[in-house]
């Protein structure tokens, strides 16, 4: 009896560093992914693509573009970021401040400099799935408080 108590105290140990390992990389991989839809919408609002940028959105996303709101599909969002892109050629795009929400979702409020002034963007990332995609948008006149 004693020699499987040890043997079973060496496969719990066992099962614990192995356990430990992967904590870490889990978390990365997340993070990682969370990062990766980051990246991708800063760039795709850097440069004004919206075609890439309605590929980082969930079916259908909660959109503010110049006070006008709605809950719009992926493509009828594209359309309206086009048309924004179309009369605010952008010149760049930065994150300013960025958390995580009560409900557990990662925000990013950001500044959106254009050809016509600049824009106060907030976009919130949700996990759906195995994949991290933008819930809601909002696009909104700069008033200086970034």
């Amino acid at each position: 009896m004693f020699a499987t108590f040890d043997a079973l105290i060496r496969t719990v140990m066992m099962i614990r560093r192995t356990l430990m390992l992967m904590v870490p990389f889990v978390l990365a991989t997340g993070l990682y992914a969370q990062n990766s839809v980051k990246v991708g919408v800063v760039q795709a609002l850097s440069t004004g693509n919206s075609k890439e940028l309605a590929h980082k959105f969930i079916p259908n996303i909660d959109l503010t573009v110049m006070g006008a709101s709605d809950v719009y599909s992926r493509v009828q969002a594209e359309q309206i970021l086009r048309k924004f892109f179309d009369e605010h050629v952008p010149s760049g795009f930065s994150v300013e401040h960025e958390g995580v929400s009560k409900m557990g979702d990662s925000y990013y409020i950001g500044r959106l400099r254009t050809a016509n002034g600049e824009f106060r963007v907030t976009f919130f990332v949700k996990r759906m799935d195995s994949a991290e995609l933008v819930k809601q948008l909002r696009i909104e006149p700069s008033k200086g408080d970034l």
